[in-house]
């Protein structure tokens, strides 16, 4: 069981816990499995994450964003805190939360190198219809 940004669901992820707006009313049952008309739905709906069965998203991040460099931190910022159980939730949430923004921003980033890609591929010779008859 995974919990992830509503941007990394992909088609066929299944969901494992319903999906309730902020008033509590269930949208979503447990179980069901993802499309794209309903991924865009919740998007409408503002709904922010899911929890999906299994790990499908991998949440390690390269190092290369400022949310996994915080990630790396906390052993550091949290070290007089070792034996306070509470600090270590805390730490433990902070990383989770850190976690996730790096995988989504990780995600943005792949899905806009991918969209300029594809329209670097499309500046190819001109393909207007031409209009009228004179040349």
């Amino acid at each position: 069981m995974q919990k992830i940004p509503l941007k990394l669901a992909q088609p066929g992820m299944v969901l494992a816990r319903a999906v309730s707006r902020e008033n509590g009313i269930t949208v979503v049952a447990e179980g069901v499995e993802l499309t794209e008309p309903l991924i865009t739905r919740l998007e409408s709906m503002k709904i922010e994450r899911l929890v999906v069965k299994g790990n499908p998203v991998r949440m390690e991040g390269g190092g290369s964003t400022a949310f996994d460099v915080r990630v790396e931190r906390l052993d550091h910022l949290f070290r007089a805190y070792r034996d306070d159980q509470w600090m270590r939730k805390v730490k433990a949430f902070l990383a989770n939360y850190f976690r996730l923004k790096a995988a989504a921003q990780a995600a943005a980033q792949a899905a806009a190198e991918a969209a300029q890609q594809v329209e670097e591929e499309g500046d190819g010779p001109d393909l207007e219809p031409k209009v009228g008859g004179a040349e």
